[in-house]
Order: C-alpha cells, then sequence, then structure tokens
C-alpha cells in the first residue's frame, strides 16, 4: 500500500453554461467541471487543463479543490475523455465531509518484481485491477500493492489475499481473483486437443461396442 500524498487542484467558478462555451473553455486551456455537494446545487467549475493532465499522472483519490481561500474536500466521480482528440470532456468532483465514510474503488497492481511462474513460462495475469472499499476520506489509499513473487504456474491470488489499513473495510468480494499466472499456451492447446482425442477414442470405443452388441442380438 502506498504513502498517501495531500493533492490539491485549483478551480474556478464557471458562470457561462452550454455547449458553446464549454468548447470556448477547451480553446482557453481550461476543461468544464461540476462539484456535487449533499443539500446544495450543483457548482460549475472550470480547471485548469496542465494543471489536471500534471495531477492525473498520480494516484489519487482525495482532493483538496482551492478556489480563492475556499477548501473542499472532494473525490474524483468521472472523467469523460475524448479519446479520439485525446483530451478531457469533463470532470465530476463530489464534495467529501472528513468525518463521514465513503465507498470507492481503489486501484490495485502488482509490485514487489515478477511472479516466479514467468520465469518458468508461464503467463502473469491480471483479472480485476480495483478493489471496493469503505472508510473515512482521509484513510483512502492512493492504491494496493501486492506481492506476487511467490506465484507458481495455476497459483492465484484473491481479494482477500492484499493486505488492507486497520481501518478500512472491505466491500469487493474476497473469493475475486485479482492476479492469475496460466499455463504457456503451448501446453494448454495440448492439454486441450489430448482431452478431445480421449472424447474420440470414448465414443469410438462406444460405437463398437454398440455395433458388437447389434451383431449379438442379430
Amino acid at each position: 500500500m502506498s504513502s498517501k500524498t495531500n493533492y490539491e487542484l485549483a478551480v474556478e467558478s464557471r458562470g457561462d453554461l452550454g455547449t458553446a462555451a464549454s468548447r470556448r473553455a477547451r480553446k482557453a486551456g481550461k476543461i468544464p467541471a461540476v462539484m456535487y455537494s449533499r443539500g446544495a446545487e450543483t457548482a460549475p467549475l472550470f480547471v485548469n487543463a496542465k494543471e489536471w493532465e500534471a495531477l492525473s499522472r498520480h494516484d489519487f483519490n482525495l482532493l483538496t479543490l482551492l478556489e480563492g481561500k475556499k477548501k473542499t474536500a472532494a473525490v474524483v466521480k468521472e472523467v469523460q475523455r475524448n479519446y479520439l482528440k485525446a483530451y478531457v470532456v469533463h470532470i465530476d468532483f463530489q464534495e467529501v465531509k472528513m468525518d463521514e465514510k465513503i465507498t470507492a474503488s481503489i486501484p490495485v497492481r502488482p509490485g514487489y518484481g515478477e511472479a516466479v511462474g514467468v520465469s518458468k513460462g508461464g503467463n502473469f495475469e491480471q483479472a480485476l485491477y480495483e478493489i471496493e472499499i469503505n472508510c473515512l476520506p482521509g484513510d483512502l489509499p492512493e492504491h494496493f500493492e501486492a506481492d506476487i513473487t511467490a506465484l507458481e504456474i495455476g497459483d492465484s491470488l484473491h481479494v482477500s489475499e492484499i493486505a488492507l489499513p486497520e481501518n478500512v473495510e472491505l466491500i469487493s468480494d474476497p473469493k475475486l481473483i485479482v492476479f492469475h499466472v496460466a499455463k504457456p499456451v503451448a501446453e494448454e492447446v495440448a492439454e486441450v486437443e489430448e482431452t478431445e482425442e480421449g472424447a474420440e477414442g470414448e465414443g469410438a470405443e462406444a460405437a463398437e461396442s454398440a455395433e458388437s452388441s447389434e451383431e449379438a442380438a442379430e
């Protein structure tokens, strides 16, 4: 598990709404955004595109949004992207209270080197990329790392084996597989072929047995 960093992002109020205004903002290097707050109206915002790009290179879940002297704790609900033109279209923030627990999906990734099964020809696979947890905003991990070095061919690492901090509650199914070292493709193909050949052989034997029974009956 990583140590937490206090990430801050400057925002500004957005007065002009609509598609045309959003298009002008993007040309000016700003990303349209909104912040949702429980019991309050949705606040339209602008985010500096370069600052967001720099921030998005890091793993983070909790942010401090700075609007002048006002500071608001928030998490990112959704980031809408134009993948063809490679830019962020819109960002949704959700204000959080530091004394109220929230549910969040935290990235999980392999750490601590290579699985031993890979050195023996196995294929390392990641089946799950996020783990859902519940905790106070201040306890949100940036990401989880799992020690996968001991995984042999055929071994799996499950959600239950991911170390969680004391104040973090697991929501995801603990039986879900996160990482797996599969057999080499050639071996899997050979096993499938053997199984098919065995099935064909059993079918042929069954057919011969049936023919013998019919001859005996005649």
